[in-house]
Order: structure tokens, then C-alpha cells, then sequence
């Protein structure tokens, strides 16, 4: 083993052609295709036998065991999180093939794929289950870590940040789980919806700030309220703060909407804002808030609102051309600002009289004070979106949207003409965003080689 690592063999530059080599298990997937190099099993901790095939030249060795040629089968030692190497001969040519065991625990879930999938890695976290999982394009889940993790991402450097529920903050890891320091807000607990880098290693994140004695009569409310307001923030990596702006003084009461006739069941305190995430626009911010049914722009310097997206109409909102949906949003989520200046977001329609959800795009005119409709992405198979959810548009112009809260579940990849590339679906329970990897930030190898340090033994 040693010399092999050491000295590994000339890697075959093309993988073996369709029927020269082959295996399988009980519970191989996906089923094995020449040039898929990864792939789980479930072996509930024992080992599996592999049937394998190798004609034409070929042979093949089945987790260390001695290389056959022909049909024949093999009992491979496997625990949860472990991992066996299948490997494929031909003269001084060698393609290997990764199998590993998902735990018992590890969720379950579906995975079609049509055709060719971008990205080539995406995120998601099931936090019910305490799981944050990379998934590679054809549905392998490739990496995955048991922590409270939610709203899972990997960074450009390639390490790794997610929301830790039960500590308040924002943690980011190497692959090998080691925690290299964690982010928060100040003055506050931070809110978990969302955080986001600037260029000088500063981060922008979101606040809860409880609003005593609010007269919210007018709107069905008490006279004597608690209401929630959101402080957007701008805190330096050592966890100064440079900036900050409340809901609660810029956004009035009325801007709730719809919402006011939806109060939670407890009514105490109200959920006014209900923000779910920020995002850097030069010297200003764009944030999407869920029980506004709108997304802002916020001047930084001044604190005054640029425009205003969706929702009731204020001096500040645009006039939106275009949009087959007469009301542009609703509980909205993700608003993200692209390459090319035009706006995505994830608009779920949430308690609205047409549900189906959406991805969405706009090209914004400031000075015309225009929201340009430029379309959007719907799945038949997707009829509704209480809640959570992404969109993000890629640079080949696919799309990687995270359904959330509906049937099944699912996260898609679309074309963009809105042909599926492939659907995955994750009952019984939702996750909150699908983020894809940055390109270049992480190769197989390198998540191979994080969860060989952490399951060589095993892990759950």
C-alpha cells in the first residue's frame, strides 16, 4: 500500500470502454457507468460482495484483492463512512473507482439525472438529521460531515462554512472537519439565514432585534406589541462593527402587507421583516425579506432605501415590466445579484392564488426606475413552496434550485429553457439551500482524501 501511494501506476487517460469492465453490489449507486468514478453503498456496517467483470485486456482488482480478468466475485471488508477502491488494469494502465458506505443514519433520498449536470458539486444540509453534504453531478454524495449544520456552502478557498444552530454563529471548517474560527454579529444573536463575504475579508450578516410596546392596532395587532426587526450588519474578521441598518427605522409597519392577516400562532412577538438574505452591491446591499414580499436596495453611506422589489408600493419601489405574475413575489428567498448586473431570485408565491414557484430574473434600471421581467424557471412537478429555498444561476446559464419545502423536497438542475438535468428529492424533510461549489475551489481527490482522514476507522 505504502509503495503504491508512493509510486501509484500511469492513470489510464480514458476510462475502459462500455462492456470491458464492470461491477456491482446489492445497493450500488448509482449503477456503474465507465466513466463514473464515484459511488456509495448502504452496507449497514458489514461487508458486501462485489460481482465484477473485466474482458478485452482488462482486469480488475476489487478493494486491495489480487487482479481476475472474466466474471467472478469478491467480499470486501466495509463499515459506515469506509471506503473501497476498485481498480482496473490494462498493461501499465490503471482507472480507479470509489465506493463508499453511507451510514444508517445518512438521509435517503432519489436522484434522476437527463443528461449532463452542472455544477459539478452542490451543498445542502438536512439539519434534522445533523448532515451537511456535497453531492458531485451524478448524485453521489461525495463528502459529508454529522454536525448541526444549516445553510451549508463551500467557500473559494475551498473550506467549508455552515450555521451552528445551538452556538449562535457562523463556523467555517477545513474538509476535515477542524473548525478554523467562527463569525458572528454584534450586539445580537446572529441569524442563521444567511452570511456573505466582502473582497476586504469582511462579512455581512442579519441580526433579530425584539421592538417592545409597538402599537400594532391598525393592522389587527396589539397595542402593546413585540415585534421583530432585522439589523442588517457589516462586521470585520475580528469582529468589529463597521456597519448597520434596522428595519424597524426605515421600513414601516404597513410594508408587512399581506402578512399582517398571517400573525404567528403565539403573537408574541410579530414577525414584521422575516429577513433571509444579504448580498454585497458595490456600497450598498440587496436583502430579500420573506413577510415583505419584496427584496432592497440599501445605500450603506446614507442608509436610504435605493429601490424596492415586490411587495406593497412605496415611493421607492420599481415599476416592473414584463412579469406574467401581476404580484411579483411572495415569502420570497435568495435574492443574489449575478455577473452581468441582472437579479435572481427564488420566489416561492407562497399563500398566493397561483403557488407555483420560481426561479426569477430582472435586469434593473435605476435611473428609469424599471424591474425588467428577462424569465423564469418553473418545475410541473413542483406545485408549491411554503418556505426555504434557492436559486442560483450558473455561468453556463444553467440553473441549481433547491425547491425546499414542497412534495418530495427537491433540488433540480435546469437548462436554460428550464429542461431538467436532473431532479433530486430528499424525504421527508427539506433542506433550506442548494449552493454550488465554486469552480476550481475543490476536487474529488480533495474530498476523498478529507473523508479518508475522518472515516478510515469509520464515522457516522
Amino acid at each position: 500500500m505504502v509503495a503504491t501511494l508512493l509510486s501509484p501506476p500511469r492513470v489510464a487517460e480514458a476510462a475502459p470502454a462500455p462492456g470491458q469492465v464492470s461491477f456491482s453490489t446489492l445497493s450500488l449507486f448509482p449503477a456503474f457507468g465507465p466513466n463514473i468514478e464515484d459511488y456509495v453503498v448502504r452496507c449497514h456496517d458489514a461487508p458486501v460482495t462485489v460481482q465484477a467483470h473485466a474482458s478485452e485486456g482488462w482486469q480488475v482488482s476489487l478493494g486491495g484483492q489480487p487482479f481476475h480478468s472474466g466474471d467472478f466475485s469478491a467480499t470486501v471488508p466495509l463499515g459506515s463512512g469506509r471506503a473501497f477502491v476498485v481498480r482496473a488494469q490494462k498493461q501499465a494502465e490503471l482507472y480507479r473507482y470509489h465506493v463508499r458506505c453511507l451510514p444508517n443514519s445518512f438521509p435517503t433520498y432519489t436522484f434522476t439525472r437527463y443528461g449532463p449536470v452542472s455544477p459539478k458539486y452542490f451543498a445542502v444540509s438536512r439539519s434534522d438529521l445533523n448532515y451537511g453534504i456535497i453531492f458531485d453531478n451524478h448524485g453521489v454524495p461525495i463528502w459529508w460531515i454529522r454536525a448541526t449544520s444549516w445553510a451549508i456552502r463551500v467557500l473559494p478557498n475551498g473550506n467549508v462554512l455552515w450555521y451552528r444552530g445551538p452556538s449562535h454563529r457562523f463556523e467555517i471548517h477545513r474538509l476535515d472537519g477542524t473548525m478554523i474560527r467562527a463569525l458572528k454579529s454584534v450586539g445580537y444573536d446572529v441569524d442563521g439565514h444567511d452570511l456573505q463575504f466582502l473582497p476586504n475579508g469582511d462579512h455581512l450578516v442579519s441580526a433579530p432585534v425584539l421592538q417592545r410596546h409597538v402599537d400594532t392596532s391598525a393592522y389587527g395587532g396589539s397595542s402593546d406589541a413585540t415585534v421583530k426587526s432585522a439589523e442588517l450588519q457589516q462586521v470585520t474578521s475580528s469582529g468589529q462593527l463597521v456597519w448597520r441598518w434596522n428595519t424597524y427605522d426605515h421600513i414601516s409597519l404597513a410594508e408587512t402587507g399581506r402578512w399582517w392577516n398571517a400573525p404567528p400562532t403565539d403573537q408574541q412577538p410579530y414577525d414584521i421583516v422575516h429577513w433571509n438574505s444579504i448580498e454585497s452591491a458595490g456600497d450598498s446591499v440587496i436583502a430579500s425579506f420573506r413577510h415583505l414580499d419584496a427584496v432592497y436596495k440599501i445605500k450603506k453611506s446614507t442608509g436610504e432605501i435605493v429601490w424596492k422589489l415586490g411587495g406593497t408600493t412605496t415611493p421607492e419601489s420599481l415599476t416592473v415590466i414584463g412579469d406574467p405574475r401581476a404580484y411579483t413575489f411572495g415569502a420570497q428567498h435568495d435574492a443574489r445579484l449575478l455577473p452581468d448586473g441582472t437579479l435572481s431570485v427564488f420566489d416561492n408565491r407562497t399563500n398566493l392564488s397561483n403557488p407555483m414557484p420560481r426561479a426569477v430574473r430582472f435586469r434593473i434600471d435605476e435611473q428609469a426606475r424599471t424591474a425588467t421581467f428577462l424569465g423564469s424557471i418553473t418545475d410541473p412537478a413542483v406545485s408549491d413552496s411554503g418556505c426555504c429555498g434557492s436559486a442560483r444561476r450558473l455561468a453556463n446559464g444553467d440553473w441549481l434550485i433547491n425547491w425546499a419545502m414542497t412534495r418530495n423536497h427537491p433540488v433540480g438542475g435546469y437548462k436554460p429553457n428550464g429542461e431538467r438535468t436532473f431532479f433530486l428529492t430528499f424525504p421527508p424533510r427539506s433542506t433550506y439551500r442548494a449552493e454550488p461549489v465554486p469552480p476550481g475551489a475543490l476536487t474529488a481527490e480533495d474530498l476523498r482524501a478529507a473523508m479518508q482522514t475522518r472515516c478510515s476507522s469509520g464515522c457516522y
